[in-house]
């Protein structure tokens, strides 16, 4: 323990921010902040960035990819991002909303006719309430990552294999509850009605785009060289975890792999109104669609997007938790974007990014 943190705190001094804003960004409160959270949590490797529009105001990373060969966490790391996978899913979905292949307002059976519950209702669940979660549909309530599928197959056969008995747990629109099954299925619907895998059509639309050349949903991709290891506590005692959390049956809800370096632009074209350079990923009232209240009134949760309020301020984010953590927010009004991604898996990602957000919004603010 005594020689991980002194890793972690001599990384501190040799690894300073890409860029600092000439605002007087405040370095010293986020470093120092992340260092209590490091200790705490006996956090192994953390990487993380602070962007607005057009600048990173803060890059750093601490700590190592794996306990035992000690390699150094850098910007070009690989981390699982659970569930923020989801915003890719929903962000593919708007961008087929607006090529007029699909209809976010329109009931998924007419995408995948598969798509069939004992519960009757089902006919009439819309795109827009998965992506919500404000369906009703029951989630798994395990992640086989010791068995894994890896064919294109695996996706379509874990949705009709859980689906095809279920019952919804409520009425349609009455109540939020937080669905991965939900995403499964959306994943294959934009497979459907692309006509293509559901990674393929992300990593050329969304991943390509953007330069995020590192980034995957098929762990078959990923460069393992610079793959984290997950790291849990077992017996009370630190250790990597024998398995990586990857299974091709939940790719949509929770399987892309990325680095601080590719999150970076993803998380400033949210800022930039679906903009990359010269790309336009997605119109921006269709972005800002994503973002608004679910059927106008669910407050907590937008079109693949949570919402919520600190300090006065509406904050659009999402977290990851398989043992790895991740977490991307921004404050559109505030134009900040913040992502964070941890090996660790005792990590509290919320509250951590909680303090975060509150020492950015002060220095906007006052």
């Amino acid at each position: 323990m005594k020689s991980v943190l002194k890793y972690l705190l001599v990384s501190l001094t040799v690894l300073l921010p890409l860029r600092v804003s000439a605002d007087d960004f405040p370095q010293t409160k986020v470093t120092n902040l992340i260092q209590a959270e490091i200790e705490k949590f006996d956090v192994q490797g953390m990487a993380l960035a602070v962007v607005s529009k057009d600048q990173v105001l803060y890059e750093e990373t601490f700590g190592v990819k794996n306990m035992y060969t000690k390699e150094p966490v850098t910007s070009q790391s690989l981390f699982h991002m659970a569930s923020v996978s989801k915003t890719f899913v929903a962000t593919a979905l708007m961008q087929l909303h607006e090529a007029g292949k699909l209809d976010v307002d329109k009931p998924v059976v007419d995408y995948v006719p598969y798509f069939v519950l004992v519960d009757g209702r089902y006919k009439d669940l819309t795109v827009r309430q998965f992506a919500s979660h404000i369906t009703g549909m029951p989630d798994f309530d395990s992640d086989p990552w010791h068995d894994p599928d890896y064919d294109e197959e695996a996706l379509e056969r874990f949705v009709r294999d859980f689906i095809s008995h279920k019952f919804l747990t409520h009425a349609p629109e009455t109540k939020y509850q937080y669905c991965n099954t939900g995403y499964e299925l959306l994943g294959d619907v934009i497979a459907k009605v692309s006509g293509m895998t559901f990674e393929q059509y992300v990593q050329d639309n969304i991943l390509a785009p953007l330069g995020m050349e590192q980034s995957t949903f098929l762990i078959r991709d990923a460069d393992m060289a610079k793959l984290n290891s997950l790291h849990i506590l077992k017996d009370g005692k630190r250790r990597v975890a024998d398995v990586y959390p990857y299974n091709r049956m939940h790719g949509p809800s929770s399987t892309l792999i990325s680095s601080l370096a590719d999150m970076i632009p993803y998380v400033q074209m949210k800022l930039n109104g679906g903009r990359h350079g010269s790309e336009v990923l997605l119109d921006e009232d269709l972005l800002n669609d994503m973002y608004a209240p679910a059927m106008g009134k669910f407050e907590n949760v937008g079109f693949g997007w949570h919402r919520g309020v600190q300090k006065g301020q509406t904050i659009i984010r999402h977290g990851g938790n398989d043992g790895f953590k991740a977490y991307v927010a921004f404050i559109p009004a505030l134009d900040i974007g913040f992502v964070m991604m941890s090996n660790t898996a005792e990590m509290s990602y919320h509250g951590f990014a909680e303090k975060v957000l509150d020492i950015l919004i002060d220095h906007k603010v006052h």
